[in-house]
């Protein structure tokens, strides 16, 4: 951990004299600050997820001290030399000039070190720790990938120039059963569904998922470097939940993959038999060429018939505001809008 000087330009003669800023580049020391800048728990058993996506990116932590203690926290990336990424913002206590004090150093580093924006939050691992400052309102009970916070944060981003780059809204509820009838009602000529036979199968997928991922338009791309990272996150899937939760399209005539579904475990509820009974449809791809075939439909009927069978009752899936297909889906299937996360901009 080192202090900084003038030539960081990370001073602020206008702060109170006790108010001053530390990096820290030390992944392991990291770790144990980021608690301050997240609701969910940052548990020793995630370390290795967390570890590994710190160590992919130049990643650093600016921490807020107050005379000699810490009192807040954000982590700094970057994947080029373009964008800053900042992710686990957050003041102990919530002190309104400590947050407006760590924006200001937050810019400040973005300008020293000469990138063209900050863009944020986005708490990597985001499988865990999700992107976005909760809108006023949302629900906050505590859920994989969905961050809480009091709306004072977006507003002192908003005061110093920050802008809302993307809105992602969480459609959530329980998990339908539905009729094996329905499940056979697509165009078995053309389609089938591939579904992994062990974990090595799904990782032998990693370029087929990255192809995908192509099809995503610019507002929901909201990770960098997902080509490094797609291994972590198929562990904690392994770990936590189950081989149903990745799922690929195949066109039968081409023999080309042409989608996936891509689900997540919510290791922070259990039902009475102690078993994780929660997930996020994370993400769902589908090639232009095959989009409007109702298969995104199909992925998500067979998904949630393998999760019936595995005790998951209850669903909370993250879509880009913009995204009128998928959230119409998901209204379709019985979710409703619960809360909605504000990922920022500021150009510098």
């Amino acid at each position: 951990m080192k202090q900084i000087s003038n030539k960081d330009g990370l001073q602020n003669k206008q702060a109170p004299s006790m108010y001053s800023i530390k990096i820290e580049e030390q992944l392991e020391d990291m770790v144990k600050w980021l608690y301050i800048g997240t609701n969910i728990p940052v548990w020793p058993e995630f370390y290795p997820y967390i570890l590994h996506d710190l160590n992919v990116f130049h990643t650093k932590s600016l921490l807020l001290k107050e005379d000699d203690n810490i009192a807040g926290h954000v982590l700094v990336y970057h994947e080029d030399t373009k964008i800053l990424y900042f992710g686990f913002f957050g003041v102990l206590n919530h002190e309104h000039k400590k947050i407006d004090f760590l924006i200001s150093r937050l810019i400040d580093y973005g300008k020293q070190n000469n990138f063209s924006k900050i863009i944020g939050p986005i708490n990597i691992p985001i499988v865990i720790y999700g992107w976005g400052f909760l809108e006023k309102n949302g629900n906050a009970n505590l859920y994989i990938g969905k961050p809480i916070n009091p709306p004072i944060y977006q507003d002192l981003f908003f005061q110093k120039g920050f802008i809302v780059k993307t809105k992602e809204v969480s459609l959530e509820g329980p998990v339908l059963k539905f009729s094996e009838k329905m499940l056979s009602n697509y165009d078995e000529k053309n389609y089938d569904l591939i579904h992994p036979k062990n974990w090595k199968e799904v990782l032998d997928f990693k370029q087929t998922f990255f192809k995908l991922n192509a099809n995503l338009s610019p507002g929901s791309v909201i990770t960098p470097g997902i080509n490094n990272l797609y291994e972590n996150y198929v562990k904690f899937l392994k770990d936590y939940g189950h081989l149903f939760m990745i799922t690929f399209l195949r066109h039968k005539p081409k023999n080309e993959i042409v989608g996936s579904f891509f689900c997540v475990p919510n290791p922070f509820r259990r039902n009475d038999k102690g078993i994780y009974d929660s997930y996020v449809v994370f993400s769902i791809l589908i090639d232009k060429e095959h989009q409007g075939k109702g298969m995104g439909g199909i992925l998500t009927l067979t998904a949630a018939n393998e999760a019936w069978k595995n005790k998951i009752r209850y669903n909370a899936s993250p879509f880009e505001s913009k995204a009128s297909r998928s959230i119409a889906l998901g209204k379709k299937f019985g979710l409703k809008l619960k809360r909605t996360h504000l990922i920022l901009e500021y150009l510098i």
